[in-house]
């Protein structure tokens, strides 16, 4: 599942299939492009928002998941998460997407 930065519904579905990633002990390989672009937009967003709480769990997921992706490929998915947040960001306003991520991911970060 790829995640489309002006579609609220693939925003909407990646997040989904996040916590349903989170929830299992380790991501298939199929499922690892998207635990490195959520922790792209995760890592992007603890440093944009006013999160008093990151848990490191996404990253460290992600970092198993490069181990499969290999290092060029990891580096750029996450970067498109990132880019994720930024235009997330930019069509819904920063501090909106904060509260959405702090309501729908309340384990994994807090204001």
């Amino acid at each position: 599942m790829k995640i489309a930065p002006n579609s609220t519904a693939s925003f909407r579905r990646a997040l989904l299939a996040l916590g349903l990633l989170l929830s299992s002990a380790h991501a298939s390989a199929d499922d690892c492009e998207n635990v490195i672009k959520m922790d792209g937009l995760f890592s992007k967003a603890h440093r944009e928002c006013p999160f008093s709480y990151y848990a490191y769990r996404f990253h460290q997921q992600s970092l198993m998941c490069g181990e499969k992706t290999g290092e060029t490929k990891w580096k750029q998915l996450f970067s498109q998460g990132a880019s994720t947040f930024d235009s997330k960001a930019a069509s819904m306003g920063k501090s909106a997407l904060c509260a959405k991520l702090v309501k729908d991911f309340p384990m994994t970060v807090k204001f």
